[in-house]
């Protein structure tokens, strides 16, 4: 089951491997956030990530995921670091980023792998 969110961002927020492999396995691009809710950085990147969804959120999906809740799905993907940005396609790693980015910086990156 995946659950809602009330703010813009991430309005899935996963809480297990089970819900983040059904939440990714789609047709649509996925912009998974790795991240924890101890992490700085992590809440520095929140309020980017949620204007950049207001501009993107009809071409990708976008969730976050609490690295403590999905061991699994985070040693899959290879995460080292948080905050960790992932973007998915049918489940597949298309291309990722790490740190803290700007707004414009995340846009690009996004608009360079918009799925259609």
């Amino acid at each position: 089951m995946v659950i809602y969110h009330k703010e813009i961002i991430h309005k899935m927020i996963i809480n297990s491997d089970e819900q983040l492999n059904e939440a990714i396995n789609n047709d649509k691009g996925t912009l998974i956030l790795f991240s924890a809710d101890w992490c700085g950085p992590c809440k520095i990147i929140k309020p980017t990530l949620e204007k950049v969804e207001e501009s993107f959120s009809e071409s990708y999906n976008f969730i976050k995921v609490d690295i403590s809740e999905v061991e699994e799905n985070t040693k899959k993907f290879n995460i080292r670091n948080i905050p960790t940005c992932i973007l998915t396609k049918g489940g597949k790693e298309i291309s990722r980023f790490s740190g803290v980015k700007t707004e414009d910086q995340i846009k690009k990156f996004l608009e360079e792998y918009i799925i259609n």
